[in-house]
């Protein structure tokens, strides 16, 4: 005689585990905002320290990156 097979009621089946995609080490340090950005110019500039210890809360206090603030600045400044 055949096997009967059962099956599962309903709501007790597992739901398939979700694989996360795998990051860079790059990808992984850059705040969500930055990295829908694809070209970055990395660069140095030199700030007064207590102006920089500023800025860095203003962007923390508004849920962004210093690095996305100095890009919108530089680019309301060029008028693109």
């Amino acid at each position: 005689m055949a096997k009967k097979l059962s099956v599962p009621k309903k709501g007790t089946e597992k739901a398939p585990e979700a694989v996360a995609p795998v990051k860079s080490p790059r990808e992984m340090m850059q705040h969500p905002k930055e990295r829908k950005r694809k070209v970055y110019e990395r660069t140095t500039i030199s700030v007064n320290p207590e102006l920089y210890k500023e800025f860095k809360a203003y962007a923390a206090t508004n849920d962004t990156t210093v690095t996305a603030l100095l890009e919108d600045a530089m680019m309301k400044i060029l008028g693109k």
